[in-house]
């Protein structure tokens, strides 16, 4: 014979029986709604009533999800890969790959996890280096690994009064949002170039001009500097875009003297000849060869040395400081005339009569052409 229990009771195991009417009286009144609600929890637990559960009060406090579009207080930033030692390029495949591309995927690219580095993996890493202020090669380091292991590297939007401090650090080859903010305030400075998120030689050339115009260091590099010339409303004027023609950091020529050569070795017709012969060859930046083309300074540098006079490559500035500013009474052809827009920023050889031979960013090829009305100097290497 089973004896049942009493109506509107539940019978748990154990000795014990909970009657639910205790729970009608306001939880926390006494001593006797703490017992009775301490006892339903466990009931619950113990029997798994959903009656008990649906009675029991909500938390104190609820750990709830951020609402769509909101973000949250904090966020935590996701661990390190296991993979962070590996080095991933084009052609990578396995399990780091496709470690990366998940990570790649949660800070907002849109690519496959696949394992295999394809193109658009490679975008994707670009991307991210380019917001992190990152070498941008496509190559997955420790930097890279870095950079995807910390915190969201978005850039913030700004606009014309935008704080260039929270800006990342832009050059060729980097892509994405920041890009194309980039480009936009270019444009509203006076440039005319795509808006496509690829800073490519338009866009270089027209960072280079800003630069130029700003009176700032002409390095192609959008850093703070650039960023705040940007957003102070700075235009791109017409000398700085004839005159812009800058060098990279120049490559060390070993066995070449730093100070330029000897007055017996100075052959300036030479030196023009040599320029001359050149005339009509493509503007390329860095290049120094007729085969790779030449900008300003490695114009001047396979002339002089062409004709026996031997400089090591220096840019513009370089070879301006490097040598003797002489007055224009006093040059010959073969000097050089230096102009000093954008930090000495161009650079050309004196062919006479008020004309130089120069490397011509603007046209794009070596010219012999008129001095121009920008600020310059006479330089001599005799």
């Amino acid at each position: 014979m089973f004896r049942t229990a009493p109506r509107r009771t539940h019978r748990a195991p154990g000795r014990a029986v909970i009657d639910y009417r205790g729970l009608v009286a306001p939880v926390g009144k006494g001593v006797g709604g703490v017992a009775a609600l301490g006892a339903v929890s466990a009931t619950a637990v113990l029997a798994g009533a959903e009656a008990a559960t649906a009675q029991a009060p909500a938390p104190a406090a609820p750990i709830a999800a951020p609402a769509a579009g909101s973000a949250p207080a904090a966020a935590t930033a996701p661990a390190a890969s296991p993979y962070a030692n590996v080095k991933l390029r084009l052609g990578s495949r396995g399990d780091a790959v496709e470690d990366l591309q998940q990570r790649l995927r949660d800070r907002g690219e849109s690519i496959s996890v696949d394992g295999k580095f394809g193109p658009a993996t490679l975008r994707a890493v670009k991307s991210q280096q380019s917001a992190a202020g990152i070498g941008v090669d496509g190559v997955v380091g420790p930097k890279t690994w870095s950079a995807l292991a910390g915190g969201s590297t978005s850039a913030p939007a700004t606009g014309a009064s935008g704080s260039s401090s929270s800006q990342p650090k832009l050059r060729s080859g980097s892509r994405g949002d920041a890009v194309r903010t980039l480009q936009q305030q270019l444009n509203s400075s006076g440039a005319s170039i795509s808006v496509d998120g690829k800073f490519g030689p338009a866009t270089l050339k027209a960072v280079r001009n800003l630069q130029a115009s700003a009176g700032i260091g002409v390095d192609g590099v959008v850093g703070p500097k650039t960023w705040n010339a940007l957003s102070s409303g700075q235009r791109i004027t017409e000398t700085a875009s004839r005159d812009s023609d800058r060098d990279p950091a120049p490559s060390s020529s070993s066995g070449s003297s730093s100070s330029g050569s000897s007055s017996s070795s100075f052959d300036g017709a030479a030196i023009v000849a040599a320029a001359r012969s050149q005339i009509g060859v493509g503007y390329t930046w860095g290049g120094n060869s007729p085969s790779r083309g030449f900008d300003c300074s490695g114009l001047v540098h396979y002339a002089y040395n062409s004709a026996g006079v031997d400089v090591s490559r220096k840019t513009a500035k370089g070879y301006t400081f490097g040598g003797r500013i002489i007055s224009q009474s006093e040059a010959k052809p073969g000097d050089l005339v230096a102009f000093t827009a954008g930090n000495y920023g161009h650079i050309g050889i004196y062919a006479g009569n008020g004309k130089i031979i120069d490397a011509s960013n603007s046209r794009q090829r070596v010219m012999e052409r008129s001095i121009w009305n920008s600020p310059h100097v006479f330089v001599t290497y005799r």
